[in-house]
């Protein structure tokens, strides 16, 4: 179910670069190799070793605020710790919050795409991947259309987040598990876009990922 609402306002002008676009944050997962090591939700722990930090999940949202038409952070809804925060901050990041039960990753994003349409597509970021730049976010924004499968590499390495086409709207509600849309992008359709940007490889499983300032 929609816990809360950060839809845009009326009178809103929303430039054509991402009219049509969704962001999808996917923040239902239960960041067990994290737990393992601290007793803590990795998404709600400081970014990085800086002093005022924020939170991962905050800083994966500042990146992506005013980037695509809408944003929605879907997680839990017995993660009462994480919806309290995300009651009290989504409007910071005009985001909105669909909380679902889920059987893993691919389950959660099929509950997103059935809950927010999309004309052009879906921009599908992790929760846990709070260093990938705005300038990378742009430009995959951009490429993205009905027909389209878009994935950033760094180095030759495919990484996150992904653009995924309206046209591939059917398969993605058929999603189930924890495979996410990984089967979708093993197709050769897939285009690559290179940015010199590491952080679109850096998620966050362990204290030791996140970054020292």
């Amino acid at each position: 179910m929609a816990r809360a609402s950060g839809s845009l306002q009326r009178g809103t002008v929303v430039p054509d670069s991402i009219q049509g676009v969704c962001a999808i944050v996917l923040a239902a997962g239960e960041g067990r190799r994290y737990r393992e090591r601290r007793d803590e939700d990795k998404l709600l722990v400081s970014s990085s070793g800086a002093i005022g930090a924020p939170p991962v999940l905050a800083e994966t949202l500042s990146a992506l605020t005013g980037m695509t038409e809408r944003l929605l952070v879907v997680t839990r809804d017995d993660n009462l710790q994480l919806l309290a925060w995300l009651e009290r901050q989504a409007g910071r990041f005009n985001a909105e919050i669909l909380a679902v039960r889920t059987n893993g990753l691919g389950h959660s994003l099929a509950q997103a795409v059935a809950h927010r349409s999309a004309r052009r597509g879906w921009l599908v970021a992790l929760g846990d991947m709070p260093y990938v730049e705005r300038d990378s976010i742009a430009r995959l924004v951009a490429a993205i259309q009905p027909q389209r499968l878009m994935v950033p590499t760094y180095q030759g390495r495919r990484g996150n987040p992904r653009g995924i086409g309206a046209d591939y709207l059917d398969r993605l509600l058929a999603l189930e598990g924890d495979r996410g849309a990984q089967e979708l992008f093993a197709s050769t359709a897939v285009e690559e876009i290179e940015v010199d940007d590491p952080g679109v490889l850096q998620d966050i499983d362990r204290p030791e990922d996140r970054r020292i300032r």
